[in-house]
C-alpha cells in the first residue's frame, strides 16, 4: 500500500507533453549553438579587420610624427636666426612646409616664447607676437627647463580656436660653447586637417575613429552610422616624446550584414520562445516541490525557534485554570514541569499562579477576551521546586479552527533577574548622583548631539542655571564666542573620524555664565563607553583665582625684566655707536664709490649706489628702534621666517663690503627647510657683526690663507638651527678665548669690545647659544643656535 502511494501513472498525453518538452530543449540548444557559432565567426572577422585597421592608422601616425620631428630637427641644426635674413627664412621654412602634407604652419619662437616668424602668414596674422607662455603647461617653469634641452611635443589651441599639435625643437647659438638657446623651431598641425592629409579615407569609411593623446580626445571622425557597440572597440597605441597616443576604432553597422542580422534576430526570438515555454514547465514542477519542502522547513524552524526562546510559547483553552493545548520546550526551564505534563493537562497553568495574583490575572485575561485585544501583565508563579518567580506574559484571543470558541495564544518569560537589575540600577543611580553632587567641581554630561543630560549642583552654582533650564539644551550656551560657534563642528568631526583633539585632554578655556559674564576654566572631557549613543562627561574647574595669581606673578616678573633692561641700557649705550658705525661705514663707502662713478661719467650705476645707501640708512634707523624697544615692556617684534632666507638676506647686505675688501662670501644651506621665530633685524645684525669681524681678521693678514669666508646653516644633533661664520683670518689669541663674549674685551686696535657681547645677549634672548672654535689650520669659527619653530607650538622666548 505504501509503494502504491508513491507510484505516479503517466498517461499517453502526459508522455507526449514530456517528449515535446525534451525535443524543445534540444531544439533550443541546437539553435543557440548555431547562433553563437555564426555570431562568433562574424565577431572574430570584424575584430581582425578593426584591429588591423587600428594598427595601420597607428603605424602611419607614428612614422609621420617621427619624420616631422626628424625634419624639423635637421632644419634647426644648421639654422642660425641671428644671421638669417627674411628671404632665407622664407626659403627654408617654405621648403619645409611643402615637404609634407598636413602642416598648418612653421613658426619661429624666440627665447622669450614670443612668435616672431610664421609661414604661411595668410590666416595666421593673429599669431604674430603671440606669447606661447600663455599656453600652460608646456611653458611652466619646470617644463620650460626641460624644453631647453630636448624636442618636445604638446597639444595647443590655435588662434582660431582649433585643437592642434605643436612640435618644439630648441635652436642653439652656433657661435657659443655654452649652448645658449636662441629660440625654438615649431611646426603646428591642426588635427582636423592633419588626419585628413595623413590617413587614407578608405581606412575610416566604415569605422568610428577617435584619437587620444595622454587620454585627451583630440580627433573623432563624424560618420553617418553609429558604432555597433562599445565592446567592438579596438585600440592601438604608441609613445612619442613622452606622450601616449591612442587610436580607438569601432566598426560601423555597415560591416554587419543585414541578412545575417535578421536571421540572428529570428533565431533568437525562436530560442526565447522555446526557453520561455521550458521555463514555465520547470517552474510549475519546481514550485510544487518547493512548497512541500518549505512547509517542512518552516515546521522545523518554528520548532527550533520555540525551543530557543527564553520562555514558553503556548496555546490554552479559555477554561478554568487555562489547560494547555500546546507548550514549547521552554516550559521545563521556566516552571520545572515537562512539556508532556502540560499538554496532558496533568498540570494546569492556573495552579502555578501565586494566590495573591490570581484574581488580577483572571480579570485581565477576561477583559481581553471580551474586547478581543492583546493583553500584557506581570505576576508571580510558583515553580515545581516552590521557588517564586516573576513572569511577564503577552497573549491574545484567537478563533479556534475546530469550533467557534476562542483559545488563547501567547508567550511567558521569566523577568525575575531583570526586575532585580532595575532595582539595583535605581539604587546605583541614586548613589552616583549623590557622589556627583558632592563634588566641588562642575560635572556635566552631554550626548552625541551636544545636548546636556546632567548638571550637578556645583555646575548650577558655577554657571547660575538650574538643571531644568539647561536640560536637553546645547552645551554651547555655556560658551562665549568663538568657542560656541565651533563646538558643534568639533563634536561632529570626532563622531565621524574618532580623531581626538579635545576629547581626553585637559584645556584652559573661557566659559559664560547665565548673566553673560565670562570666566576662565580648566575643562577635561572624556567619552563614556556605551553600546548605544556616544556620551561625554566634562569636569570643569573655575580657575579665576588661580589665573589672577598667575597674572600677578607674570606682571611682577615683567616689571623686574623691565627694570633689568633699563639697567642694561647703560651698557647698551656703549654699543649704539658700535652698531650704528657699521651701516654708517657702509654709507661712507658707497658714497665714495658714487663719487667715483660721477667722475667717470657712469651715471647709470648711481641708482644702485643710492639704493644701497638708503638700505643701510634704514638699517641704522632699525638699530635705534631696537634700542628703544629695550626700554619698553612687552614682546619684541618677532616673526616666523625661513632660516635660509634669513642668511641669504644678510649675504646680499654684506656682498658690497666684501667686494671692497676683495673677499668672497660662500653661502652653504641645508636641504631641510626650517623656520625660526626671531627678531629679523637683531639676528641679521648678529650675523653681519660676525661676518665683518671675520673679514677684518682675514684682511689683517692680507688674506694670505685665502679670500673666501663661509656662511653656512645646518641642523645640529640637538635638532636646532646652527648658523656658522667660518673665516681664514688671524684667529683668536688663547688669552682672549675666555673673555671673548665679555663686554669691552677686544683684539682690535680701535674696537669697543661690545659687539660679541651684544650678539651673545641677542642669541640667548632668542633661546639659543653662541660659541667659538678654531678653524684648523687657520682662522676662526663663530656659530650660534636658534630653536626650530614648529607650527602650533607657541614660542614664549
Amino acid at each position: 500500500m505504501e509503494n502504491d502511494k508513491w507510484h505516479i501513472s503517466i498517461s499517453p498525453q502526459s508522455a507526449i507533453l514530456w517528449y515535446s518538452v525534451i525535443a524543445g530543449i534540444f531544439a533550443a540548444c541546437f539553435i543557440a549553438f548555431v547562433v553563437l557559432y555564426i555570431e562568433g565567426q562574424e565577431r572574430a572577422h570584424i575584430d581582425r579587420v578593426t584591429q588591423n585597421t587600428a594598427n595601420g592608422i597607428k603605424t602611419l601616425l607614428e612614422k609621420d610624427i617621427r619624420k616631422r620631428i626628424a625634419s624639423l630637427s635637421e632644419f634647426s641644426e644648421f639654422l642660425d636666426v641671428s644671421d638669417m635674413s627674411d628671404d632665407e627664412w622664407d626659403l627654408f621654412s617654405t621648403s619645409l612646409y611643402n615637404s609634407r602634407q598636413g602642416y598648418h604652419s612653421i613658426v619661429w619662437v624666440d627665447s622669450s616664447y614670443y612668435v616672431r616668424k610664421i609661414i604661411p602668414i595668410e590666416g595666421n596674422e593673429k599669431a604674430i607676437e603671440f606669447n606661447l607662455a600663455l599656453q600652460p603647461p608646456l611653458f611652466s617653469e619646470s617644463n620650460a627647463q626641460e624644453l631647453n634641452s630636448a624636442v618636445k611635443t604638446a597639444l595647443l589651441n590655435s588662434t582660431s580656436g582649433k585643437l592642434g599639435l605643436g612640435i618644439y625643437v630648441p635652436v642653439f647659438n652656433k657661435t657659443s660653447n655654452s649652448k645658449k638657446i636662441q629660440g625654438y623651431m615649431v611646426s603646428v598641425q591642426l588635427f582636423d586637417a592633419y588626419i585628413k592629409a595623413i590617413i587614407p579615407t578608405y581606412l575610416t569609411t566604415e569605422h568610428q575613429f577617435t584619437l587620444l593623446i595622454n587620454k585627451q580626445k583630440v580627433y573623432s571622425n563624424p560618420i553617418d552610422h553609429s558604432p555597433i557597440s562599445n565592446t567592438w572597440n579596438r585600440q592601438a597605441s604608441f609613445e612619442v616624446q613622452h606622450q601616449q597616443w591612442q587610436v580607438n576604432l569601432a566598426p560601423d553597422n555597415k560591416l554587419k550584414p543585414l541578412t545575417l542580422s535578421r536571421m540572428f534576430s529570428l533565431l533568437i526570438i525562436l530560442g526565447i520562445l522555446l526557453s520561455f515555454f521550458i521555463t514555465l514547465v520547470v517552474y510549475a514542477l519546481l514550485t510544487a516541490r518547493n512548497k512541500t519542502k518549505l512547509i517542512k522547513d518552516d515546521r522545523k524552524k518554528t520548532e527550533q525557534l520555540l525551543k530557543n526562546l527564553p520562555g514558553m510559547a503556548y496555546e490554552a483553552f479559555n477554561k478554568t485554570d487555562w489547560p494547555m493545548i500546546f507548550v514549547s520546550e521552554g516550559c521545563l526551564l521556566l516552571t520545572g514541569h515537562s512539556k508532556k505534563q502540560f499538554e496532558d493537562q496533568s498540570i494546569l497553568w492556573g495552579k502555578l499562579i501565586h494566590p495573591d495574583d490570581y484574581d488580577r490575572v483572571y480579570q485581565t485575561i477576561n477583559r481581553a477576551l471580551k474586547t478581543k485585544r492583546i493583553f500584557e501583565l506581570e505576576y508571580r508563579i510558583i515553580t515545581k521546586s516552590n521557588d517564586v518567580r516573576l513572569v511577564w506574559e503577552r497573549g491574545e484571543p484567537v478563533s479556534s479552527i475546530v469550533n467557534d470558541e476562542f483559545i488563547i495564544e501567547g508567550f511567558i518569560t521569566d523577568i525575575t533577574s531583570i526586575k532585580q537589575a532595575e532595582i539595583d540600577l535605581i539604587h546605583s543611580d541614586a548613589f552616583s548622583d549623590a557622589i556627583v553632587n558632592s563634588v566641588v567641581d562642575a560635572v556635566i554630561t552631554i550626548n552625541d548631539e551636544g545636548l546636556i543630560q546632567s548638571f550637578n549642583n556645583a555646575a548650577q552654582k558655577m554657571f547660575g542655571y538650574t538643571y531644568d533650564e539647561v536640560k536637553d539644551k546645547n552645551v554651547k550656551i555655556l560658551m562665549p564666542e568663538p568657542y560656541s560657534d565651533r563646538h558643534n563642528a568639533y563634536l561632529a568631526q570626532y563622531i565621524i573620524t574618532n580623531e581626538t583633539h579635545i576629547i581626553g585632554t585637559g584645556r584652559e578655556l573661557v566659559a559664560k555664565r547665565k548673566d553673560g559674564t565670562t570666566f576662565p576654566i580648566h575643562s577635561t572631557v572624556s567619552e563614556i563607553q556605551s553600546y548605544q549613543k556616544k556620551m561625554f562627561v566634562g569636569l570643569i574647574k573655575d580657575i579665576t583665582q588661580q589665573r589672577a595669581l598667575e597674572d600677578e606673578a607674570i606682571s611682577h616678573i615683567e616689571q623686574m625684566a623691565h627694570a633689568d633692561r633699563l639697567n642694561a641700557l647703560g651698557e647698551m649705550a656703549a654699543s649704539i655707536a658700535h652698531e650704528i658705525n657699521q651701516p654708517l661705514t657702509a654709507i661712507s663707502l658707497f658714497s665714495q664709490t658714487g663719487k667715483n662713478f660721477i667722475e667717470k661719467d657712469k651715471y647709470e650705476r648711481l641708482p644702485v649706489i643710492f639704493e644701497k645707501i638708503s638700505l643701510h640708512a634704514r638699517r641704522a634707523g632699525t638699530v635705534l628702534e631696537r634700542v628703544q624697544l629695550m626700554t619698553r615692556q612687552g614682546d619684541r617684534s618677532k616673526e616666523v621666517i625661513a632660516s635660509d632666507i634669513l642668511i641669504d638676506e644678510v649675504k646680499k647686505l654684506a656682498e658690497s663690503e666684501a667686494r671692497l675688501r676683495d673677499i668672497s662670501i660662500k653661502l652653504i644651506t641645508c636641504k631641510e627647510k626650517t623656520n625660526v621665530f626671531v627678531d629679523r633685524v637683531q639676528i641679521q645684525q648678529v650675523i653681519l657683526n660676525l661676518l665683518r669681524n671675520g673679514m677684518e681678521a682675514m684682511q689683517s693678514i692680507v688674506c694670505k690663507n685665502g679670500a673666501l669666508i663661509k656662511l653656512q646653516i645646518i641642523i645640529n644633533t640637538e635638532n636646532n638651527v646652527e648658523i656658522s661664520v667660518v673665516d681664514t683670518g688671524c684667529g683668536i689669541p688663547k688669552t682672549m678665548i675666555d673673555k671673548l663674549f665679555t663686554p669691552f674685551s677686544t683684539t682690535k686696535k680701535n674696537g669697543t669690545g661690545i659687539g660679541l657681547s651684544i650678539s651673545k645677549s641677542i642669541v640667548e634672548e632668542h633661546g639659543g647659544h653662541i660659541h667659538f672654535s678654531e678653524n684648523k689650520p687657520a682662522g676662526a669659527i663663530f656659530h650660534f643656535t636658534l630653536p626650530i619653530y614648529e607650527e602650533g607650538i607657541p614660542n614664549d622666548k
